[in-house]
């Protein structure tokens, strides 16, 4: 059995649940967007490791011997709670559907958290780019573009059921503009 959980936003970025006969959906990143982490984290262990031990070799050539041996433990240290933080930042990540339009939350601290979106009324269209890759391991690249723009007004890399999510998005869409046409 296959339940989604269905919950928005609401302007504060606290998760709000919905009854279950609610059109919208919230979607999130799928495991590929933590493999770029972990690229990541390799690179940041390698910099911050160099970058310490370049300090701490700098300050004992000018007379501080050997006063900061801590600093290459401080590296990968540094390295590592920049990637905690840097994973947690992707798990917070969000693509997500109200009666307000469609919008991305993301954010760790209370001072960063922040949603940016296209509304309803605004919307150009909802599209997902595709590839052999994308399609096997169901994450997909979602693009929102804004009517009255020429560029892409919202684009979240990895969504997990991409092209559902856009699917979503479209058939909400068309609802609307069906009650619009109507009247």
């Amino acid at each position: 059995m296959n339940e989604t959980r269905i919950l928005t936003m609401d302007m504060a970025g606290r998760a709000v649940e919905h009854e279950r006969n609610s059109p919208f959906l919230v979607f999130r990143l799928s495991w590929v967007a933590y493999v770029r982490e972990t690229w990541a984290f390799l690179v940041r262990l390698l910099l911050c490791i160099v970058g310490a031990f370049l300090l701490s070799t700098a300050l004992d050539r000018f007379g501080h011997l050997h006063t900061e041996t801590w600093l290459p433990v401080a590296g990968p240290v540094v390295a590592i709670l920049w990637t905690v933080y840097s994973v947690m930042y992707t798990k917070s990540v969000r693509l997500f559907t109200d009666e307000n339009g469609v919008w991305m939350g993301s954010g760790v601290f209370p001072w960063e958290k922040g949603i940016t979106g296209v509304q309803w009324r605004d919307l150009g269209q909802a599209g997902y780019s595709q590839s052999m890759v994308s399609w096997a391991l169901r994450s997909y690249n979602v693009e929102i573009s804004h009517r009255f723009t020429v560029g892409t007004e919202l684009r979240v890399r990895h969504v997990h059921r991409g092209n559902l999510a856009v699917e979503h998005i479209n058939a909400i869409m068309s609802q609307l503009q069906g009650r619009i046409f109507q009247r």
